[in-house]
């Protein structure tokens, strides 16, 4: 019986042992931001482990499979984009309506993180949009601190392209605005036109940019 009750003991230890986070791990976890299953599970912590965890306030559940350690530095005035750019992966990235108004080109304020994806990613979760994209997510996009964003001239080329979506008065006067302040030019709108196919998009609406 006390041999029996030894077992039980032993393994339970080892067990709760297993669910520990190493320095190495916490450290690597502090780094990451915000982070998802799959990315602990790359460091060797396993599901288990990451629920222990949260039960024991050594991690954050910030959101739907979202994680971030409580030390983690991140700048709040992206948490938003972090937590986004964590959640749909590193082939996403800001776009749409949130990138006009991150570069002050649209007064109306986002009530939905958009982001530019893949065509196969998807998502019912509220609190995003997403615009699906064939022309890649890597020609101009540019890498902050936690997340990826698409470029001025990508923000206002495919703004056009999703009017409808976006609304083509608010994409209409972002275009110019961007013109006016000098942010961008008519070259630089044309290159990024042709790298992302979307010559005819731009050719539909320059009488409407130059009025």
């Amino acid at each position: 019986m006390h041999e029996k009750l030894h077992i039980v003991f032993t393994n339970a230890a080892i067990h709760a042992k297993l669910l520990l986070m190493t320095k190495a791990q916490e450290t690597k976890l502090k780094k990451q931001g915000f982070f998802k299953l799959a990315d602990a599970e790359k460091i060797g912590v396993s599901q288990p482990m990451l629920s222990r965890l949260v039960k024991q306030g050594q991690i954050t559940r910030v959101g739907r499979g979202i994680y971030i350690h409580p030390k983690a530095h991140v700048a709040t005035e992206s948490a938003g984009f972090q937590i986004a750019q964590a959640k749909f992966g590193k082939t996403a990235a800001i776009g749409g309506l949130s990138a006009l108004f991150h570069y002050n080109l649209a007064e109306q304020v986002p009530t939905e993180t958009w982001m530019v994806v893949p065509p196969k990613i998807w998502t019912k979760e509220k609190g995003y949009r997403l615009l699906r994209t064939k022309s890649g997510t890597e020609i101009g996009v540019e890498s902050m601190d936690g997340f990826r964003i698409v470029s001025v001239e990508r923000a206002l080329i495919e703004g056009l392209k999703f009017s409808t979506k976006i609304g083509e008065v608010t994409v209409l006067r972002a275009v110019r605005a961007a013109l006016k302040s000098k942010q961008t030019n008519m070259s630089k709108l044309r290159k990024m036109a042709t790298a992302l196919k979307l010559d005819a998009i731009l050719a539909r609406h320059i009488e409407a940019i130059t009025l």
